[in-house]
């Protein structure tokens, strides 16, 4: 470990800043812009405003409320209450870990892998092969926690640099086609916000914290500046993740007569194909298996540290990671559209506390010591969480063909519950309702 300092180096802070990028880039994070891109044809600026706001802003502020709240993820959620703490604290990492999220790189990188090499599998042993052996190099990268970003920023981050400036700088410089008008009903911004919603990296943003903070005190950042510097390397790494996803909608707009029936990593591979032929082909599954590998190595270190906390040491590290990776392994089998179908509402469940917690901790300063506000953020944070599991429920009842009426009639008649944000309006009713319970703002210590 480093002697105590202030600040990092300018090669550091791009290095510690590019290993946020680079988990935050993941396998999904890759493919969806360009298909946004082809999407929004004509409208792709608009589309990338809404994306900005919930898939990159929002990451942003949750590095921000994690440095003003000097804890991690989970004592955020216990300020609620211990069990509120534990049970959206597992649910959120379940979904982040072995359920959906990581899983979903792998799968992203094997359906990948088949769109650009033609092989039919005809069992699943050849995913199941792929999967131990991926899992295997992302236990490499993480088996020791303390250089898991220092490995991810010095030997990932490069090669995901020089595989994506090649393929936005030519696919930019030379368009494949034209934009032609967006394809979807609902105005663009509307699309952008909801499919940038729908990535997830807001909560990524709340665990990897954790992640950089840890790796700043190993770098020898003393606590004073930790937080200082972590907003910056934040920064850093937010701004590289907008300019390639901007980068990649703009490649994916200019699609416009061609590739009309491909999305996600299929016209991700189809456009490389184009772009740079044999070579792109290598290209694109050398970056998209990297960007796969940094997101999982993030995820899967979020997953361990949190087990290990949660359970007092109890469970260790190293078995927190193997279980969660194992775990993974087998889920990738499913494959991506599984996955997501049988997953992604498990995200519905604990995204919206999880801006709520944000917005929360970004914005008030001092929330803790601030009994009406600190109260209102407890009231915010359980009607929030209510509201996703009421909406999680929905979602699995209409999956499997159940219909409650009554049930499917409330939601329906609460506004903007179309976009799947009608936790908006009813949380935000549920803070005014707190707010006017009070007769003044007390302050008052927490320890």
């Amino acid at each position: 470990m480093d002697d105590g300092r202030a600040k990092l180096t300018p090669i550091k802070y791009l290095l510690v800043g590019g290993a946020i990028f680079a988990m935050h880039f993941g396998g999904s994070s890759m493919i969806w812009p360009m298909t946004w891109g082809k999407e929004s044809g004509m409208s792709v600026f608009p589309a990338f405003i809404g994306i900005y706001l919930t898939a990159l802003f929002f990451p942003l502020l949750g590095y921000l409320a994690l440095s003003r709240s000097r804890g991690t993820f989970y004592t955020m959620s216990c300020k609620v209450s211990p069990g509120f703490g534990k049970i959206f604290c597992s649910i959120a990492m379940l979904v982040l870990g072995p359920l959906f999220c990581i899983p979903r790189m792998s799968a992203a990188a094997w359906d990948a892998f088949l769109q650009v090499s033609g092989f039919t599998p005809e069992s699943f042993v050849a995913p199941l092969i792929f999967s131990i052996i991926y899992y295997l190099i992302t236990y490499w990268f993480i088996a020791q926690k303390s250089d898991a970003v220092d490995k991810v920023s010095k030997i990932l981050f490069p090669v995901l640099v020089i595989a994506v400036i090649a393929v936005i700088g030519k696919g930019i410089i030379s368009p494949l086609s034209v934009q032609n008008p967006k394809v979807y009903t609902v105005n663009a911004f509307a699309y952008g916000f909801k499919n940038g919603y729908a990535t997830a990296e807001l909560i990524c943003a709340l665990v990897f914290a954790t992640i950089i903070i840890d790796d700043l005190k190993f770098k020898g950042i003393t606590d004073e500046y930790i937080n200082s510097n972590l907003i910056k390397v934040g920064i850093i790494g937010i701004t590289m993740l907008t300019l390639t996803h901007l980068g990649h909608m703009i490649v994916g707009s200019y699609t416009g007569d061609i590739f009309e029936n491909l999305r996600y990593s299929a016209l991700y591979s189809a456009v490389v194909l184009k772009l740079w032929g044999t070579v792109g082909g290598a290209i694109f599954n050398i970056a998209l298996l990297f960007a796969a590998l940094t997101t999982a190595i993030g995820l899967a270190v979020a997953t361990a540290n949190f087990f290990q906390e949660i359970t007092q040491g109890k469970i260790s590290y190293k078995k927190s990671a193997g279980f969660t990776l194992i775990i993974s392994a087998f889920v990738t089998v499913l494959g991506l559209s599984s996955i997501v179908e049988l997953a992604a509402p498990l995200l519905d469940i604990v995204y919206p506390a999880a801006i709520t917690m944000t917005l929360f901790y970004a914005f008030i300063p001092g929330l803790e010591n601030r009994k009406k506000l600190f109260s209102s953020y407890k009231v915010a944070m359980i009607v929030s969480f209510i509201w996703g599991i009421y909406e999680g429920i929905l979602t699995y009842l209409k999956m499997f063909n159940i219909r409650l009426g009554f049930l499917e009639n409330i939601y329906n008649n609460v506004p903007l519950s179309d976009m799947g944000l009608g936790w908006i309006p009813i949380t935000c009713t549920a803070i005014i309702i707190a707010l006017v319970s009070y007769k003044k703002d007390i302050k008052v210590n927490y320890k």
